[in-house]
């Protein structure tokens, strides 16, 4: 038994994670105002402190990754719930969860946009890749 419930852990790795994404995009577009701990070129002249930030930032790397993998999964799998549950869709099935349904066709429109944002600019659709794996967790609940 944890004495912090799961939804405050939950709530707060969102926020962290969303802020931490936004973050990545300024850092990235603004170089030359990224803290000395995180430019990796200046390894020798690092004190403690800078360290500590390097080792937590890198950590909230990893959480983002992991969520980006989560985020492609969702992806890369909804055309093909799509296309399995088609009839299904159309009125000639079985009993369909709506939210679950919902889900899986509004992660397909964002695939959709993705490649149509992809078609006109590289540099728009890592953008939303980038939010959308720091802000997953967040759309995920409104879309469910």
């Amino acid at each position: 038994m944890s004495l912090i419930p799961r939804v405050i852990v939950r709530r707060w790795l969102e926020t962290v994670l969303a802020a931490f994404s936004v973050a990545m995009l300024y850092f990235y577009w603004h170089q030359d105002q990224m803290p000395r701990a995180l430019a990796l070129k200046e390894d020798s002249t690092l004190t403690l402190w800078d360290w500590m930030l390097r080792g937590v930032v890198f950590g909230l790397l990893g959480i983002w990754g992991f969520s980006l993998l989560v985020v492609l999964f969702f992806l890369v799998y909804s055309p093909i719930y799509v296309i399995n549950r088609a009839p299904h869709l159309v009125g000639k099935g079985g009993w369909l969860d709506r939210r679950e349904v919902r889900f899986y066709l509004a992660c397909f429109a964002l695939v959709c946009l993705l490649i149509a944002l992809f078609t006109r600019s590289t540099d728009a659709s890592l953008i939303l890749l980038v939010l959308l794996a720091g802000f997953g967790p967040m759309i995920w609940r409104l879309l469910v």
